[in-house]
């Protein structure tokens, strides 16, 4: 690990003396503006006995805060840091770095142990614990982890990854990387999931399915009228025109905050052979250049399309326009 090492009985004192059960104590080694780098003496593994990719994004939960690790303020390395009352609506650009065996089985600043091999992670202010959904800003890949641990206290890091969410994200080798980092919950996760299912799938929800006959394969299958009585099907993409446009089915491949970036991963994408990549320009509401594939005409070849890019190792979430 390159860079200063400053004792771990430092940040200990200061954040015990704040409310936390404990802490880590550490500090990002690297310069303050460079690729970063790994912590000192710290490292991944020494023996990857676990099926690494196998393991999942942290499944946001509905949970009371953490007895440890939530002061309304604390002091570390000589600055003052106030948590968050609340996450919701929570983003945040900056660089990500990770730490790993030299930690690993440590008490966290929830009073939790560090387990590298959990997608967790360490932010200075939002509250323990909170989930947020990470993005490299290089590559496009992302993540959802469960913070429960504070730092990281170098200057122009925004968040500390476990091991294995590093490795998700393609943080690893080279110890940091740019990272949009945005809070998610069970709600918000329903609401998205909600969002890019097809029109009729939603409306079958509310009504209770009846009987049908045999259909023409490029028209939906109605469920029910508002009445109960059989309803009529309802024209796919191929189908007639309709009054009311249906939403267009994509999956966004990546989300960047320069174009050349999303650029690359464009170029990645057709390179593999995928087709109809495009990128959505940044706007008010969502300053990134978003690289989608699409648009699909049927949900089920949107979700085969997502496991191949699964596959071929790029990370993809279906969203509708």
């Amino acid at each position: 690990m390159r860079g200063a090492w400053i004792p771990a009985t430092a940040v200990l004192a200061a954040l015990m003396l704040a409310g936390c059960a404990s802490t880590s104590g550490r500090s990002t080694g690297g310069s303050a503006g460079g690729g970063g780098g790994y912590y000192q003496n710290d490292g991944p593994p020494e023996n990857e006995r676990i099926d690494l990719d196998s393991i999942e994004d942290a499944v946001p939960r509905d949970e009371p805060k953490s007895k440890y690790g939530n002061p309304a303020s604390y002091e570390a390395l000589g600055k003052t840091y106030y948590v968050l009352e609340s996450a919701a609506g929570f983003s945040q650009t900056g660089r990500a770095s990770w730490y790993g065996r030299q930690f690993h089985g440590r008490r966290t600043s929830s009073g939790e142990d560090y387990n590298m091999f959990k997608m967790t992670a360490a932010h200075k202010r939002l509250p323990i614990p909170s989930y947020v959904r990470v993005t490299n800003l290089d590559n496009g890949k992302q993540a959802i982890v469960r913070v429960n641990d504070r730092g990281p206290f170098h200057d122009g890091r925004i968040i500390d990854l476990s091991y294995v969410a590093a490795r998700r994200l393609g943080v690893v080798r080279r110890g940091s990387a740019p990272v949009r980092i945005e809070t998610v919950t069970p709600a918000s996760l329903r609401a998205e999931r909600r969002a890019s299912e097809p029109p009729e799938r939603t409306a079958q929800r509310s009504t209770t399915p009846t009987a049908s006959g045999p259909q023409d394969d490029r028209r939906a299958a109605a469920s029910t009228s508002a009445s109960g009585s059989p309803g009529r099907a309802i024209p796919v993409a191929d189908g007639p025109p309709s009054s009311r446009r249906s939403p267009r089915l994509y999956l966004q491949a990546g989300a960047f905050g320069e174009a050349a970036n999303a650029d690359r991963l464009r170029t990645r994408l057709e390179a593999a052979g995928f087709e109809r990549v495009s990128i959505i320009e940044p706007s008010a509401a969502t300053p990134l250049y978003r690289v989608r594939v699409g648009p699909f005409d049927d949900p089920r070849r949107r979700r085969s399309s997502q496991r191949i890019l699964t596959q071929h190792g790029f990370a993809a979430r279906a969203v509708e326009r």
